[in-house]
């Protein structure tokens, strides 16, 4: 083991058997010292001791921002108390690269994950995984966890466990699922078989809980802690070679919100698939309404027990006298289609892809407000490190959003790379399915492979993306300019670099307003 890594002995217990108990029942679990010792963990020693305040990043899977409408005490206890950003974006809308962007708080290009496998994906390609957000936070001291879902690929037979985690309970190699899964669990296989009767998100809560309740009352010692709860829903079921399946919910949430209807069908995409040569949409059945309803339903029914797991969270934190002295950020890792432009899934530059919710509340953060500016998830890192006092081992290509959060600051780019990798390596061995910029009103996105082609979309004159205006001459000066900006943005490195403000597009040359 080199130099300057200190073993840690005894930590937290990460819930194992005796935690999986009724989320009814959770609230009045009693503490206690840790009953398992952490092998294997690797943590740098304590350079200085921070004094920030405890940061708790709460991450779903696949949830679009409208979503947050079945998910109440989500929108009371952080939307209300806190600041909405209702322009918040993953750009690399897929698994894997949008949790390498909140580790490195850089783009795919920098920080090396493309996709969920192969040469270009999964946890594999991450650039040097020794050196990202735990690593930075506790060399200040900070006690830190990951419980969830991890990063595709990852396999601790060969990978070992992850450098800067001081709890540590995750998926392995790819999927978690709800009713029948495993984690790593602190060194060790947990398995959760079906017969069992646990279900993934409460699991996931009640370990969380005993983290907080650990730090916060019963540990040796008063340091800050970051606790990054990372939920599987609401992610389909998958299956061999997809996961088209829907999302399974709790049992004590099967046949809620019935009759809800989906938000996808008012959408003038619904339905309709592109005529481009879209590798990801082309050859694929049209989702049927009765499909597309039936997965809408699902999945607000999976976030049920996230939206109890949120609130959970909060009581803990409030009854532990740490609730005022905690950063929380809700957020999702990519949005989802269900049924726009005829398509179930993520990964394309369609705004349902792009788009997430993300809630923060804490100090200083002002309470029942929003922000309209563009802001992504290769900011949340940088935001992280800003509170902690910490500085990053690399160089992120985002920056600190709490000056947007307390005083409002418009201080942001105007355009913002966005590009995915390929899902299924084998069926498209390019590293890149598209790159391109979105803007507050147009989103481009030039795509490669054996039949390119360029998309572009006015949002301001078609909020719904269902018609590609790249081939119109009126808008040939709008092409060029973001083709233009694309170029600058796909090498960037650094804040600096990526984070630019280049002015007013063009008009359309018959721009009638």
């Amino acid at each position: 083991m080199p130099v300057g890594w200190r073993v840690a002995a005894v930590v937290v217990a990460i819930a194992l058997g005796s935690f999986l108990l009724p989320a009814t029942s959770m609230d009045s679990q009693p503490t206690g010292p840790p009953t398992d010792a952490l092998r294997g963990a690797r943590l740098p020693p304590i350079a200085e001791q921070s004094d920030g305040p405890n940061v708790v990043l709460i991450t779903t899977d696949d949830q679009s921002p409208p979503d947050l409408r079945w998910m109440p005490r989500t929108r009371r206890l952080l939307g209300r108390q806190g600041t909405e950003m209702t322009a918040m974006l993953s750009p690399h809308p897929l698994c894997c690269p949008a949790r390498a962007e909140i580790l490195t708080g850089q783009y795919a290009h920098n920080n090396g994950v493309r996709s969920n496998a192969g040469p270009y994906g999964g946890y594999p390609a991450l650039v040097d995984p020794a050196d990202t957000l735990p690593r930075w936070l506790a060399e200040v001291g900070y006690h830190t966890a990951v419980v969830g879902k991890f990063l595709n690929r990852f396999n601790p037979q060969r990978d070992g466990m992850p450098f800067g985690w001081e709890g540590f309970s995750v998926s392995v190699k790819s999927q978690l699922g709800y009713d029948a899964f495993r984690l790593y669990t602190n060194d060790r296989m947990v398995n959760y078989p079906r017969r069992k009767g646990a279900y993934s998100t409460d699991v996931i809560t009640n370990q969380s809980l005993k983290l907080l309740r650990y730090w916060s009352g019963d540990g040796p010692e008063d340091r800050p802690f970051f606790l990054w709860t990372s939920y599987y829903a609401p992610h389909g079921v998958c299956g061999e070679g997809s996961c088209a399946e829907p999302p399974i919910p709790a049992p004590r949430h099967a046949d809620v919100l019935a009759g809800t209807r989906s938000y996808a069908f008012a959408k003038d995409s619904f339905g309709v698939t592109p005529d481009d040569p879209n590798p990801i949409v082309e050859g694929r059945p049209v989702l049927s309404r009765p499909r597309a309803q039936r997965l809408f339903l699902e999945r607000i029914r999976a976030l049920q027990a996230v939206d109890e797991g949120v609130a959970r969270i909060v009581r803990v934190l409030r009854a532990t006298g740490e609730l005022d002295d905690t950063v929380i950020l809700f957020t999702s890792d990519n949005g989802y289609l269900v049924g726009e432009h005829g398509y179930a899934g993520k990964v394309l530059a369609y705004r349902e892809s792009l788009e997430v919710p993300l809630l923060v509340r804490g100090p200083g953060v002002p309470a029942g407000e929003t922000r309209d500016d563009t802001v992504t998830t290769v900011d949340l890192a940088p935001t992280i490190v800003g509170l902690a006092g910490a500085s990053a081992g690399r160089q992120m290509d985002g920056r600190d959003l709490m000056p947007l959060l307390r005083e409002g600051t418009p201080e942001r780019a105007d355009t913002v790379l966005v590009q995915g990798g390929p899902q299924a390596v084998e069926k498209n061995p390019r590293p890149w399915l598209y790159r391109g910029v979105r803007t507050s009103r147009y989103t481009y996105a030039r795509w490669g492979g054996g039949r390119p082609f360029h998309e572009l979309y006015d949002r301001r004159r078609d909020p719904d993306e269902t018609q590609n205006l790249a081939g119109l001459p009126a808008y040939a000066p709008v092409v060029r300019e973001l083709e233009r900006r694309a170029d600058v943005l796909l090498d960037c490195t650094g804040a600096d670099d990526c984070f630019r403000t280049f002015g007013p597009v063009p008009a359309p040359l018959r721009d009638a307003g």
